[in-house]
């Protein structure tokens, strides 16, 4: 038993994987004794929009109409192809990556029992990479016969986000069809998102607006810029 506890804690890749194990189990021990529901198991997935949306806004934020046009495609990027791969949305995201930790901690033990890297010193960290490869395609296995169990309990993954009417600030300066960004405050996360004035009228860096509309694909929102009772 000694040795098992031995193991654990060394060499330093079964050290690392075992203490981001630890702080795992503390979460679900946590949230076992609170009754979270499944809305508190997607803790993390809001930085998806605001990650996506810094994305596109980095691209569209100096584009005008026409090239953001051309560069328009209903292709998902890579992240959310991943994502989905995981199944994330359709398996709560905590649960998932409890699961991806829990194979690479697995796969951290086994291999260090095969090959000694205890002489490696900080790049025997570097046996994590493949180990965590590997879990990805082992999380994906496992979490498959979970998506129907959600689907039938009714869990729909985390709601979208509403952003129509909302107020925000301009981090972009917008005229005529040229897309820029704005920053919103949801629950008080920022959250950047690509913009047209709805109206063709000129918004300046720092503007207050207000979401009016969206365009059809969902992909930029037509802001108009919101006007101080005090101007009147």
């Amino acid at each position: 038993m000694s040795e098992f506890f031995y193991n654990l804690m060394h060499p330093l890749p079964n050290a690392v994987m075992t203490v981001i194990m630890g702080v795992l189990a503390l979460y679900w021990l946590f949230t076992l004794l609170s009754g979270a529901g499944m809305d508190d198991l997607d803790l993390g997935l809001n930085f998806d929009v605001d990650v996506d949306a810094d994305v596109d806004a980095d691209i569209d934020a100096d584009t005008d109409a026409d090239s953001d046009s051309s560069l328009d495609t209903d292709e998902p990027g890579f992240f959310m192809k991943f994502l989905n791969f995981m199944n994330v949305g359709r398996v709560p995201f905590m649960l998932v990556l409890s699961t991806l930790k829990f194979f690479t901690w697995i796969g951290s033990l086994i291999t260090t029992q095969l090959v000694n890297v205890t002489t490696w010193g900080a790049w025997s960290l570097l046996i994590l990479l493949p180990l965590l490869f590997l879990a990805v395609f082992f999380t994906r296995w496992t979490t498959n016969p979970l998506v129907k169990l959600f689907k039938e309990i009714g869990y729909r993954g985390e709601e979208a986000i509403d952003f129509l009417g909302r107020r925000g600030k301009m981090i972009s300066s917008i005229q005529g069809d040229k897309v820029g960004c704005a920053e919103v405050v949801v629950d008080k996360n920022p959250i950047r998102l690509n913009v047209r004035s709805i109206d063709g009228e000129t918004i300046s860096y720092g503007d207050p607006i207000i979401i009016a509309d969206e365009t059809d694909d969902q992909k930029i929102y037509l802001v108009s810029k919101e006007i101080s009772i005090r101007n009147f």
